[in-house]
C-alpha cells in the first residue's frame, strides 16, 4: 500500500526545500504522481539558476541530493514513500536523449542485421534503453561487461 497522500507529499517538499535553503539554493520545487517501475512515485522537479551546481558532472550531484532527501525524510517522518529527485527536467531530458538513441540503434540493427553496442552507461540509464526496447519483438537487449564499463547491446531475436 502506498504511503503517498498530499500530507507525506507537503512533508517530502519540505525535507527537499529545507535542504536547498541550507545550501544557498533558491528554487521553485514542483511535485507530481508519476509511475516508476510499475508503482506510483512523487517526482519532484526543481527550476534553479543554480542547476549546474544541484545536478554536478553526469549527475552524480542529483543523485546524492535525492539520497540525502529521502534519507533525511525517512528518519524525520518514518514514511517510507517513494520519490525522485530532478532539476530542470534533466532526468527526463537524459531520458528522451537514451530512448531516442535506443530508437536509432534499433534501427540500425535491423537495418545492418548486426548487433549494436551502446557506450558505457549507468545502471538507470541502461535500465531505461532496456524498458524502452522490451516491447520490440524482432530485438533483445543485454548488459555486458563490468561497472564502469557496462554497455548495451541490442541484437535481432534469431
Amino acid at each position: 500500500m502506498s504511503n503517498i497522500n498530499p500530507e507525506s507529499i507537503a512533508l517530502a517538499q519540505g525535507v527537499l526545500s529545507d535542504i536547498l535553503q541550507r545550501i544557498g539554493v533558491a528554487g521553485t520545487i514542483s511535485a507530481r504522481l508519476s509511475e516508476f517501475r510499475e508503482r506510483e512515485i512523487i517526482a519532484f522537479n526543481v527550476k534553479t539558476d543554480d542547476a549546474n551546481l544541484l545536478i554536478g558532472s553526469a549527475g552524480e550531484h542529483l543523485m546524492a541530493l535525492q539520497y540525502l532527501t529521502r534519507i533525511l525524510f525517512k528518519k524525520k517522518y518514518g514514511l517510507d514513500i517513494h520519490f525522485i529527485v530532478d532539476v530542470n527536467n534533466y532526468k527526463s531530458d537524459k531520458e528522451d536523449k537514451l530512448k531516442s538513441l535506443a530508437r536509432s540503434a534499433a534501427l540500425k540493427v535491423r537495418r545492418t542485421k548486426e548487433q549494436a553496442v551502446l557506450q558505457p552507461m549507468a545502471s538507470y540509464d541502461r535500465w531505461v534503453i532496456h524498458n524502452f526496447l522490451a516491447e520490440e519483438d524482432d530485438l533483445k537487449t543485454e548488459s555486458q561487461g563490468l561497472e564502469p564499463e557496462r554497455k548495451v547491446i541490442i541484437k535481432l531475436v534469431k
